[in-house]
């Protein structure tokens, strides 16, 4: 049974675990990295998409028709007066049919590249049906030939031309007058409805060019809308309040259909101006396939366990060889380790990330086979070492692919590595205190 200085091995014991805590301070300085970096690239991300006004958000589209409010109002002597003031009733379309054409490519600002499009965008819609007796108006009081057609945009920076808007047949002008405080959109271009016939319903139609980057955003402001969305891009990603009814990616690109009732939505038929609706909107996002700044973040998560294991594995060699290791040699092995990570946030800005782990995994196991077995003086003490760092690696990247195993690839490789290391000092005799080591009997 082998023995080992109780003393010594406490010792070391405890030296071990003051580095793996001493080490704990780098890790969290490339932790603290990884932020920096991400918020640079964050800043480029903007810097690039702000002029192109961001996420391209179209809102909805209302008709917004006046009308007017009497109020009895008293001046200081009690005497009595009637003032006149205009507020807003806003009808949403019976039917909201969208058509997208998206065109992604890439702008570069320094290392970074970041999605950004042009697009079409052909608009189909219906109104009927303006009811103004549920808000209790009267006929006299409605000013239909002041009612305005607003469309609403998060930004009119994603406009790349003046829309261009049909109704029954006859194109609108937008109008001088911005109605910002009537509907609830972030920004409006507004048409002018004079001389329109309500009374037969309003049928329109459009062309939309537009641009923006990273993501398109749809409120279903309608009754009953329909959105459809073409494109080249082949890693979008879905989200929001509803994923799409139909959805087809290749590697030519995808389509995407959605049919949303608008019982599932916060928009009524109509309402005040006074009324804010803020509903859940679909989300269409031209994402790049891996984000490094993320993987690298989530292996640094592990990066206290894979420091660990190479000093128990150092530990046990040196148990076994019956070599010294001095604490310098400890923290030069554990410094190959901390600076995988570095380099893995580095490399991996400039070279796929696949890649930049495969050689970064390889540079480190390289150079603790190389330094280990000139420590230990035989080349099989070196190739146990870097054999463990390099399955702890293979361990490591198995589980960022996995993300959502994560946690059962990683309990469960916690667990075999427990068992690996009784199964391993199951014969070393950690009370061999004040015994010779060198007595062949004790070995």
């Amino acid at each position: 049974m082998k023995k080992f200085q109780f003393a010594g091995s406490t010792l070391k014991l405890v030296l071990i675990t003051a580095l793996v805590l001493l080490f704990l301070v780098p890790i969290s300085l490339i932790k603290s990295l990884i932020y920096d970096r991400q918020n640079y690239q964050r800043t480029a991300i903007i810097s690039i998409t702000e002029p192109l006004g961001g996420t391209a958000e179209l809102q909805g589209i209302v008709v917004a028709v006046p009308y007017k409010i009497h109020r009895e109002v008293f001046d200081a002597n009690g005497k009595s007066h009637f003032e006149t003031e205009t507020s807003y009733v806003v009808f949403a379309p019976d039917t909201y049919d969208l058509n997208f054409s998206v065109d992604p490519y890439y702008l570069t600002r320094g290392i970074f590249k970041v999605p950004v499009f042009n697009g079409s965008l052909s608009l189909k819609s219906a109104f009927s049906n303006f009811d103004f007796s549920y808000f209790k108006i009267e006929d006299k009081d409605i000013m239909l030939n002041d009612a305005v057609l607003i469309l609403g945009l998060s930004n009119t920076k994603n406009l790349t031309a003046q829309p261009k808007l049909l109704l029954n047949g006859k194109e609108l002008s937008v109008s001088p007058v911005k109605y910002e405080g009537v509907a609830p959109f972030t920004k409006s271009v507004c048409y002018n409805l004079n001389g329109t016939d309500f009374s037969k319903g309003l049928t329109l139609s459009g062309e939309l060019e537009f641009q923006g980057g990273e993501k398109i955003r749809i409120r279903p402001i309608a009754q009953d809308n329909v959105f459809r969305m073409t494109s080249p891009w082949t890693s979008p990603s879905f989200s929001g309040g509803w994923l799409p009814k139909e959805r087809e990616i290749t590697d030519k690109g995808f389509n995407a259909l959605w049919n949303i009732a608008g019982l599932s939505t916060v928009y009524p038929k109509s309402w005040l101006c006074k009324d804010e609706l803020k509903g859940d909107a679909v989300d269409v996002s031209f994402i790049v396939p891996v984000d490094t700044h993320k993987k690298t973040e989530r292996s640094v998560k592990y990066a206290l366990l894979f420091l660990v294991i190479p000093f128990i594995a150092l530990l046990i060699s040196e148990i076994f060889s019956k070599v010294k290791i001095h604490p310098v040699q400890y923290c030069l092995i554990g410094f190959a380790d901390v600076i995988f990570y570095l380099l893995l946030l580095s490399v991996s800005e400039h070279i796929p990330f696949d890649l930049t782990y495969f050689i970064c995994a390889l540079a480190v196991c390289l150079a603790t086979l190389f330094y280990a077995s000139a420590i230990f003086k035989k080349i099989k003490w070196g190739a146990l070492l870097s054999g463990v760092q390099f399955v702890s690696y293979v361990f490591l990247y198995g589980t960022l692919q996995a993300e959502d195993y994560a946690l059962l690839i990683g309990s469960i490789g916690l667990f075999v590595v427990v068992v690996l290391l009784m199964f391993i000092t199951r014969k070393i005799d950690w009370y061999g205190l004040g015994q010779n080591t060198q007595n062949p009997s004790n070995t």
